[in-house]
């Protein structure tokens, strides 16, 4: 629940995921050129890991690709609900109503909001390089 998702890695000797299915979203992300998978959750009550942004590891079409997962309000578009998107590094389909799993790998940083939509770009930009790691 504090997002420290390598500890209970190291604690689970797994790691931690969500699996769910690929739901339609508002589309903000592929304006500035990180569109998002928005996942609803298979299990409703499985915890779901602290605020935040992500690196991960992201099972779709029967592939695993490298990824970078936002749980959180997204307060720079002036969200409210709390929700779980996952912008998949060099893929780009159409996913929606397939299943996804995500694999949590390592908590970049806290969700915050940003001054524009160009300065949350170039901090995914960033985020990116950092789950390429």
């Amino acid at each position: 629940m504090a997002g420290e998702i390598e500890e209970a890695n190291a604690m689970l000797g797994y790691e931690y995921g969500l699996h769910g299915v690929v739901v339609a979203g508002n589309h903000q992300g592929r304006t500035i050129g990180f569109p998002t998978a928005n996942m609803q959750l298979y299990e409703p009550l499985k915890l779901v890991p602290q605020n935040g942004v992500y690196a991960v590891n992201v099972e779709v079409t029967g592939n695993v690709f490298r990824g970078m997962c936002n749980i959180g309000t997204r307060p720079t578009v002036g969200g409210t609900a709390r929700t779980i998107e996952t912008h998949i590094l060099g893929f780009d389909e159409d996913i929606y109503g397939l299943p996804l799993r995500v694999r949590f790998l390592r908590r970049l940083r806290d969700e915050r909001k940003f001054p524009s939509l160009e300065a949350l770009r170039e901090q995914l930009v960033q985020d990116a390089l950092n789950c390429k790691k």
